[in-house]
């Protein structure tokens, strides 16, 4: 039988612009050290990104999104260890964002640390239960009915979501629930007619509903 295709495209980081004070001279230094973080991370370069984050922590240590801006380049830097630790500090001084405690999801999971990706999701929560991204990415993280119920709720926030829709059909279709994951399948190509995964997926749910009914 062939297997579904893995969950996937279900992580996100959000990536802030810090907000600064109009201050003379050293507001102007840290102004300047923004768009340079800016322009190298939109550039891909992301090393001199780190560089320019890394500086502006210094300028303004208590600056959270100074420590979110890092977490975010040394994710894509590989520094996995390096990016959690950024997320906690900017958790630290800012533990009411619900965006920080996502992104800190995201790499405890990239660390197989699952059931604290878990706790840092269910916090983004709390803190925000209309954030659609998060219920996507915890639903990952999930089995069963309760995969299924993360799913939906994510794409009643947001129902544009093609990757959210894809997880759904997969998670509805272990349960062995066909007729349902052909129709989030067919949704998720609806919204985006080229994703190939929903496609592969949706061929084989297809070709089991068949074989279901066949028996």
């Amino acid at each position: 039988m062939k297997t579904l295709g893995a969950f996937g495209r279900s992580s996100l980081l959000v990536f802030w612009l810090a907000a600064l004070p109009s201050l003379p001279a050293v507001a102007q230094s840290a102004q300047e050290v923004i768009q340079t973080g800016l322009e190298a991370y939109e550039a891909g370069e992301y090393e001199a990104a780190a560089t320019a984050w890394q500086q502006l922590v210094e300028l303004q240590p208590d600056n959270p999104d100074a420590h979110n801006n890092l977490g975010a380049t040394l994710y894509y830097l590989g520094d996995l260890d390096g990016a959690a630790a950024a997320y906690r500090q900017a958790i630290e001084l800012d533990p009411d964002s619900a965006t920080i405690y996502n992104n800190l999801g995201v790499v405890l999971v990239e660390l197989e640390a699952y059931e604290d990706a878990i706790t840092a999701y269910q916090q983004a929560l709390e803190l925000d239960p209309e954030f659609a991204e998060v219920y996507n990415n915890l639903g990952n993280l999930l089995a069963g009915e309760e995969a299924v119920a993360a799913y939906q709720r994510a794409v009643e926030l947001k129902p544009d979501d093609a990757a959210a829709y894809n997880n759904l059909g997969t998670a509805l279709a272990n349960l062995e629930r066909y007729e349902e994951a052909i129709v989030a399948y067919e949704q998720a190509l609806e919204i985006e007619p080229d994703f190939t995964a929903a496609q592969e997926n949706l061929s084989t749910v297809r070709d089991r509903r068949a074989e279901t009914l066949a028996e």
